[in-house]
């Protein structure tokens, strides 16, 4: 008798567990949201990295041709060595823009990753409810026909139903009865058959 009851509360907290946890699905909605602002923030970051590039080349071209522009012979010195300053400056911004590109490239690469692996779990999980579901209810079937309960789903955050032979309804608060109570309560409710 005690295994069967522990078997019935299996089911009822594997049941319970089953249809209260919606966490599973909003994580992977707000992971996916996170990726998508992350991919969005990327892309856009890569952009304005280009943009520079293409501005910080321009520069260095510019500076280049105007290094090259023969002048008199103090001043074009002068204005070679800061024009090569300016130069080498542009060449280390240039390339800090690509290693942060590189880096951008990296995470969005990291990114997609995750999110293939939890679409991943997001379908094994979905296989498992599939699969899990029929014999859950074929379970729920069982203890409803050996019980003689039949249940209220109307109120979901209620324990309430009808035990048949002799007809007697019952109906508790979850929140305001301790488990322990209201297992012996049906317990007792179906151990008083008149038959």
């Amino acid at each position: 008798m005690a295994s069967q009851f522990s078997e019935h509360l299996g089911v009822i907290e594997a049941l319970k567990d089953n249809y209260r946890r919606p966490d599973d699905a909003a994580a992977v909605a707000s992971v996916v949201r996170s990726q998508q602002n992350a991919a969005a923030a990327c892309s856009q970051r890569e952009d304005e990295v280009k943009e520079a590039i293409k501005e910080l080349t321009g520069r260095v071209r510019s500076a280049e041709q105007d290094a090259a522009y023969p002048r008199e012979e103090g001043a074009h010195a002068a204005q070679v060595a800061a024009l090569s300053a300016a130069s080498a400056e542009a060449h280390e911004n240039v390339d800090a823009l690509n290693r942060q590109l590189q880096t951008l490239q990296a995470q969005r690469a990291d990114i997609k990753a995750q999110v293939a692996a939890l679409q991943r779990k997001a379908d094994h999980i979905e296989q498992i409810v599939t699969d899990a579901e029929p014999r859950t209810r074929h379970q729920l079937s069982l203890y409803a026909h050996v019980s003689k309960i039949t249940w209220q789903f109307d109120a979901p955050a209620r324990v309430a139903g009808t035990v048949a032979n002799p007809m007697r309804t019952f109906d508790f608060d979850p929140a305001t009865t301790p488990n322990f109570d209201i297992v012996n309560a049906l317990w007792d409710l179906m151990g008083t058959d008149d038959a």
